[in-house]
């Protein structure tokens, strides 16, 4: 039987925390470690999670205690954590049907893939609901490039990770912001075969934030410009064979124009722009 590991970052999410948990500690697939990752959090959300793993003894599971450093660096220390042939990422507020991990594990065995990407419910504050769905791409590589072109579903939580992707180590960004694109364009551009699920195993809680200020909206572009230049940063001297060869100089036109836009004082940080 192949392991499975889950990884679970979370920060001030108590409302949501146990939910989540229980639909874990539900799954019906058998070998798997729970790998949740406190980033910090000053609320009762490590309480609530306590509760929950306490009433299943008989399920692998671990708290990981860091300081607050944001949703991708929590992460990687869930990755660097983990042991299992497979990785599935889990956002704290969000929860499995029963049987996702037991398909997904099915379904990568029976077609040999290393990514298995399925659909997903987007719940929503006020009781709706519909299907996030994908379509099925000829390759990884075209799957990445769909995901860079904004033309497809970027969350790496929505993705069945063969745990070797990860090898060598790939670049996780500062700051939470298209930090799933960074992450899934990386592993994707690594696999041999990816092969879509069309059921909906997971769901996502869309809470209503509100309208985004356009201050919002210039800090969240001048955060995700950095992220994609730290990973240009990254693979700088193996450009040629690095995930993001296909892009990287469309990457870097579309880095200076932002920074005209949104912030002039990056050409400054970064001099090679």
């Amino acid at each position: 039987m192949k392991k499975v590991s889950v990884i679970v970052p979370f920060y001030k999410v108590e409302d949501y925390i146990a939910e989540c948990a229980e639909s874990l500690m539900a799954q019906t697939y058998a070998d798997i470690e729970f790998v949740f990752v406190n980033d910090g959090s000053t609320d009762s959300s490590r309480e609530k999670l306590e509760e929950v793993l306490s009433r299943h003894p008989g399920r692998d599971s671990r708290i990981i205690d860091k300081p607050n450093g944001g949703l991708p660096q929590a992460r990687k220390t869930g990755v660097e954590a983990c042991s299992g042939d497979y990785v599935l990422n889990v956002d704290s507020d969000d929860w499995l049907e029963t049987d996702a991990v037991e398909k997904l594990v099915a379904a990568a065995e029976k077609e040999n893939a290393d990514v298995v990407y399925f659909y997903a419910w987007k719940e929503f504050a006020d009781g709706r609901r519909r299907v996030i769905t994908d379509r099925a791409y000829a390759t990884p590589q075209e799957f990445a490039d769909e995901i860079y072109a904004h033309n497809a579903h970027a969350s790496v939580c929505l993705k069945f990770w063969r745990r070797a992707l990860y090898e060598p180590e790939i670049f996780f960004p500062r700051f939470g912001i298209h930090e799933d694109m960074v992450q899934s364009v990386q592993l994707l551009d690594r696999a041999s075969k990816a092969v879509l699920l069309p059921e909906p195993l997971y769901h996502y809680r869309r809470t209503n934030s509100g309208a985004m200020t356009k201050k919002s909206r210039r800090s969240r572009r001048k955060q995700s410009l950095r992220n994609y230049l730290d990973l240009y940063l990254f693979y700088k001297d193996s450009l040629d064979t690095s995930p993001i060869r296909r892009f990287w100089r469309k990457m870097l036109r579309k880095a200076r124009w932002w920074g005209l836009v949104w912030d002039c004082s990056v050409f400054k940080e970064y001099p090679f722009l």
